[in-house]
């Protein structure tokens, strides 16, 4: 299995196009609270084995999640998002603009892929 929410938080958090719309306010899994906006949260949505040679995982397919919230519109931010993203080699497999009814936030639900080897085998 291979290991890289490092590798994600660090390039989310060091972008400058995103860190000058949210500060620092990038979270694992889900924001601790709504009172201040925007904010990012991340986790990984999964982690499979897709290769293997000598009885060894030397492959993964990893996908994360990427959410993001506001009171505003959520254009700028995904924008600078998916270049992090794709900077660091993953593809976007969906984007999904929600609306959180209730307590009237904009809600951008993005997942990206990356297939990764050990180079090390």
């Amino acid at each position: 299995m291979q290991n890289i929410k490092t590798t994600v938080l660090t390039a989310l958090q060091t972008a400058s196009a995103i860190t000058t719309i949210v500060s620092a306010r990038i979270y694992f899994q889900y924001p601790p609270d709504f009172a201040t906006l925007p904010s990012v949260s991340y986790f990984e949505l999964g982690n499979i084995g897709n290769l293997y040679a000598d009885n060894q995982e030397i492959g993964s397919e990893i996908i994360f999640q990427i959410d993001l919230w506001s009171k505003a519109s959520l254009s700028a931010l995904a924008l600078a998002v998916d270049d992090v993203m794709t900077g660091i080699d993953f593809t976007r497999r969906q984007s999904i603009d929600l609306f959180e009814n209730d307590s009237r936030i904009f809600h951008k639900s993005m997942q990206y892929k990356i297939d990764i080897s050990d180079p090390s085998f």
